[in-house]
């Protein structure tokens, strides 16, 4: 079982309490998915920290970031798993996959730091979650995103996903298109 003083690379397999290494090793990035106390409060801020310069979200999208989080734990029984990407102990970036039914996942909370951009990392953030939902024999994978986020779309696009719903709906901070993107895992 790799280590944190010596992680393996293993990009794209979900190894519960193991650290695993981004694709580019030169940018000393580990992607772990063993949560710890205290990595919901800092997966939330990490959110409010980079969503808080885009009109629309703030402390009211933060808020919603912090229900679904601990709607995941509290409601859903921690029901899937979650990455989180770091460098020298700072948060970088996080993904999720939480396990539906009818052979179903849904990939939530995907966000890379602005200081993280640019090397991969959101792809390799996917992949994990993608290659969870595999391996626990999910056949479709669904994402629930909006407008105002063209970096995130144009990667689900050029991951495969496909748009298969928007409509406007009711979120954090009035109603907003709610656009619902689906891939088929083979």
């Amino acid at each position: 079982m790799p280590s944190e003083e010596n992680p393996q690379s293993v990009a794209g397999r979900s190894l519960a309490g193991q650290v695993l290494v981004a694709a580019d090793m030169s940018h000393d990035i580990s992607i772990r998915d063993d949560l710890r106390v205290g990595d919901l409060g800092r997966i939330i801020g990490l959110h409010g920290k980079v969503y808080d310069a885009l009109p629309g979200y703030g402390l009211s999208f933060e808020a919603f970031v912090a229900r679904t989080v601990a709607e995941y734990i509290l409601d859903a029984g921690a029901n899937g798993r979650i990455w989180l990407a770091e460098r020298d102990g700072q948060l970088l970036g996080c993904s999720a996959m939480i396990l539906r039914g009818d052979n179903l996942g849904q990939l939530r909370w995907l966000l890379v730091d602005s200081s993280a951009r640019g090397i991969g990392l959101g792809k390799d953030l996917v992949s994990c979650a993608l290659g969870y939902a595999r391996e626990n024999g999910r056949s479709r994978v669904f994402l629930e995103t909006t407008d105002g986020l063209p970096e995130s779309q144009r990667l689900y696009g050029l991951l495969g996903f496909e748009v298969t719903a928007n409509a406007q709906e009711e979120l954090w901070d009035g109603v907003r298109p709610l656009i619902r993107m689906e891939l088929a895992l083979k």
